[in-house]
């Protein structure tokens, strides 16, 4: 033990604050004073409900309610404004370029189209045509269309020849192009269609649906699709644009030769072996033209691409044919064709380089026989 550790100290003031301050210690301890420990008074209990909502007063309530009525029944004149048009009323071409005839008259960008009048263009020209106020086409050149009907709800053409594409914004039905390969029904989409004058051609479809209906059966194209008509105009199975040239190959191969047919043919396995998700289009088309095939693998290959609850059954094709097959169109991962109205992009118009419109043509295609 210290001998000297019960004796006083004169340093204590560093441990309670006893004793003599030295003048050193006392000017740190003012330049520290700012930073020195301070116990925080209690905070008061934060109130977490939420704040009372402000009420709008009946005049402003009133007010948003006409705002609202207003631009409904601003919506719904526009809209029956753009579908209604004058029996006969003539249509109005849009822009020139190059060699057009009206009726074998030189026409420019004021010119009109009247029922019965024949529209042509020349080589390296294209024309932009108004149809009514539905929407807008363009003819590549070398193209004859005729305005065969135009009114209210129902608009007709006839492409004797040619490439043309259309925009159309309007309930399915309401515009038509009668060609060498059948009759083109618009259901509401953009499309590219190509005809030759003994019926041979395509149709690319762009947005929404299409409808071809003639002596050889009804073939209904999806956005992203597309078919080609053999001469004659025999048309063949729709297959999505990006359908390898194997799939195409075997696709038709079955449809156009009945010894392909057969349910587990060769044909038929070669078909299955490079069929994607995207190509359920074909195999529902080809079910739907030749039910015998639901059979085979084609059956079990198109029941893997679509949903489960999109529930046919063999047995049902069997004793309905191909009426049977309606579960699984609906289930298609395509627009609705009676929802027309959502493809509303379509209103506008296209504002594109006509020949950007018309120059591509669509892959696997058969020459036009023109």
């Amino acid at each position: 033990m210290n001998p000297n550790d019960d004796a006083p100290r004169d340093d204590d003031y560093l441990w309670d604050r006893n004793g003599p301050v030295d003048d050193q210690v006392a000017r740190l301890e003012r330049q520290l004073s700012a930073h020195r420990w301070r116990r925080a008074p209690l905070r008061q209990a934060v109130r977490t409900d939420p704040p009372p909502q402000r009420r709008l007063r009946p005049r402003v309530r009133w007010a948003m309610a006409a705002a609202l009525a207003v631009l409904a029944v601003g919506l719904y004149g526009g809209y029956e404004h753009r579908l209604r048009w004058p029996a006969g009323q003539a249509w109005q071409i849009a822009s020139v370029s190059g060699a057009v005839r009206v009726d074998g008259a030189p026409a420019d960008a004021h010119a009109t189209l009247d029922t019965g009048s024949v529209l042509e263009t020349g080589q390296g020209a294209h024309v932009r045509v108004r149809v009514a106020r539905i929407g807008e086409m363009v003819l590549g050149e070398g193209a004859r269309l005729r305005l065969v009907e135009t009114r209210s709800g129902r608009h007709r053409t006839q492409l004797e020849h040619g490439r043309l594409w259309a925009r159309i914004w309007a309930p399915p039905g309401s515009f038509g192009i009668a060609t060498p390969a059948g009759d083109v029904f618009d259901l509401g989409c953009e499309f590219v269609l190509d005809a030759g004058p003994q019926g041979a051609g395509s149709l690319a479809v762009r947005s929404g649906w299409v409808q071809v209906d003639n002596a050889w059966r009804e073939v209904l194209v999806p956005q992203g699709a597309r078919v080609d008509f053999g001469p004659g105009g025999r048309p063949g199975i729709p297959y999505d644009a990006g359908a390898s040239a194997a799939f195409l190959s075997a696709l038709r191969e079955v449809d156009e030769d009945p010894a392909q047919r057969q349910p587990a043919g060769a044909a038929v396995a070669r078909l299955i072996e490079h069929a994607r998700p995207q190509d359920a289009i074909s195999l529902l088309s080809l079910l739907q033209a030749h039910p015998v095939l639901a059979e085979g693998p084609v059956f079990d290959r198109l029941s893997s691409f679509l949903p489960a609850d999109a529930r046919v059954t063999r047995a049902a094709i069997r004793a309905s044919g191909a009426s049977a097959l309606s579960p699984w169109w609906d289930a298609l991962p395509y627009p609705r064709i009676k929802r027309w109205w959502m493809q509303w992009p379509d209103v506008f118009d296209a504002h594109a380089d006509a020949d950007a419109l018309l120059q591509q043509e669509p892959a696997g295609t058969r020459s036009p026989d023109r």
